[in-house]
């Protein structure tokens, strides 16, 4: 499965434990898990769609130090070491009862269960740019999300068992059409259909939808792509430095030097799995995740860390974006990682979503998902999705604030940040503090030298950072 997402050389790449479909990590993270979408007119198989399984194990990151100087905090949360953040939150149940929700870009697309179809009815999105609602129809089972595309199966009567049409249903006018499978796709011939094989439409970007096909008698997994505008089926470009970018025209993009794809067992491949993971890039990263795990590479370079294994999973859920990695590796907090800083950070989970009423067990989350603006979370235990605020890295100094002086004027130039929204500056003489909250300070000549410094403190939504500078002795 490749995920649908714009190639940037320095990506993240994420491929699909067991081989199967996922959701967008690149635009907003994902849940991980395989998607059933049968051919147009056809029957629907009644058994539950692949599950994907990512392993998720907590390994300790590498950090970008700040200088000794600075200190932060997060929201009402304490000052955390350099090397471990901690993150405040606050959690709010948005939607009960959930059985599937996929995140991407801007969107969050939930559904409740239903014992026939395998996603979910009554789909939901969520823009948490626009902070708007949008309930789609729901007699639809949803299958996946891909911005400005949601692909659906709608039945085109009151039989569930009857015939269906896949359908896109375009979040950006709300208009919808129905898609035909092109002519040349393996096992997913005109009818009269074989029972022994199954075709279905697995993912969905703004250019292609991502078919796979298989069958029962253990023959290998066909992968193709259909072109949304066109209806030009291709082949699986695939290999282990190619991948599918289901939002590129081109459909097959080159990974940057430094970033591989990862395969997949061939069990998994025989399976209905496919040969190679996906590839999701985040600038100068890559996230792959296949069967052995979930890898954070580095373009230009043989970084390949390990983020999830399934040797030591504690729950199966994992969502990216372009700023954060999030999984759970242990009870009671998410942990997760800043890009491209790779700072790392945990979030502490209320016992409202990781304990049933009266149990003192843990269990662990369903489900996670990252959009541009929020982090939703699922609970094990009852099916409500939680929503906060997305993880946001505190301003980061990269070089400490310098003194200049011209005449009587000091200036405190601020040094260089990442992540800075607004800025204050703050003044000290012989280490007691002035009043001048400026970035320039009047220094009158004196017998004795004095001890000058200036401090910058930058701040984001996340919270503040101060960097000092060194001391400059002026008359």
């Amino acid at each position: 499965m490749r995920v649908p997402s714009p190639m940037n050389c320095g990506g993240i790449a994420v491929a699909d434990v067991d081989g199967r479909a996922s959701p967008d990590h690149s635009n907003g993270g994902a849940v991980l898990w395989a998607k059933e979408t049968l051919v147009s007119g056809a029957p629907r198989r009644s058994s539950a769609a692949r599950l994907v399984v990512v392993f998720v194990a907590f390994v300790c990151c590498a950090v970008w130090a700040a200088p000794a100087a600075a200190t932060s905090s997060y929201r009402s949360a304490g000052v955390a070491p350099a090397s471990q953040v901690v993150l405040g939150s606050s959690f709010r149940p948005i939607r009960a009862g959930v059985e599937k929700m996929f995140p991407s870009g801007d969107y969050l697309l939930s559904t409740i269960p239903n014992s026939f179809y395998p996603h979910g009815l009554a789909p939901v999105a969520i823009n948490d740019r626009l902070g708007t609602t949008t309930a789609l129809d729901p007699s639809c089972d949803a299958d996946a999300l891909g911005p400005p595309w949601v692909l659906m199966s709608c039945p085109q009567s009151s039989d569930p068992y009857g015939p269906y049409d896949v359908e896109l249903y375009s979040l950006a006018d709300g208009t919808r059409k129905t898609v035909t499978l092109s002519p040349g796709m393996p096992y997913c011939s005109s009818p009269p259909y074989d029972s022994q094989v199954w075709c279905s439409a697995e993912a969905v970007g703004a250019h292609w939808i991502e078919w796979v096909a298989g069958s029962y008698h253990d023959l290998p997994t066909e992968v193709y792509f259909q072109n949304i505008q066109t209806g030009a089926l291709r082949g699986d470009p695939t290999n282990a430095t190619t991948f599918a970018d289901l939002n590129s025209s081109g459909l097959a993009h080159t990974t940057c030097p430094g970033v591989r794809l990862m395969p997949n067992d061939l069990e998994s491949v025989y399976d209905g799995g496919t040969a190679w993971g996906s590839l999701t890039p985040y600038g100068q990263f890559a996230l792959a995740v296949a069967d052995n795990g979930a890898f954070l590479e580095r373009c230009g370079t043989n970084m390949r860390r390990l983020l999830t294994s399934g040797s030591t999973d504690y729950s199966s859920a994992l969502a990216s974006n372009a700023g954060a990695i999030v999984w759970q590796a242990v009870p009671n907090h998410l942990s997760g990682l800043f890009l491209p800083s790779l700072q790392t950070f945990t979030i502490p989970l209320p016992a409202a979503i990781v304990k049933r009423p009266g149990s003192s067990e843990d269990t662990p989350v369903s489900a996670l998902g990252l959009t541009s603006g929020a982090l939703y979370v699922g609970d094990g235990w009852a099916g409500t999705v939680w929503r906060t605020a997305s993880p946001t890295e505190l301003p980061l100094n990269r070089s400490r604030p310098e003194l200049t002086r011209s005449g009587n004027t000091l200036t405190c130039r601020r040094g260089s940040w990442r992540n800075a929204v607004a800025f204050s500056y703050a003044w000290r003489v012989n280490g007691a503090a002035k009043k001048d909250a400026k970035p320039t300070l009047a220094v009158s000549k004196a017998r004795q030298r004095r001890s000058v410094s200036c401090s910058v403190t930058a701040s984001n939504a996340a919270g503040k950072t101060t960097a000092a500078s060194s001391q400059l002795r002026v008359r």
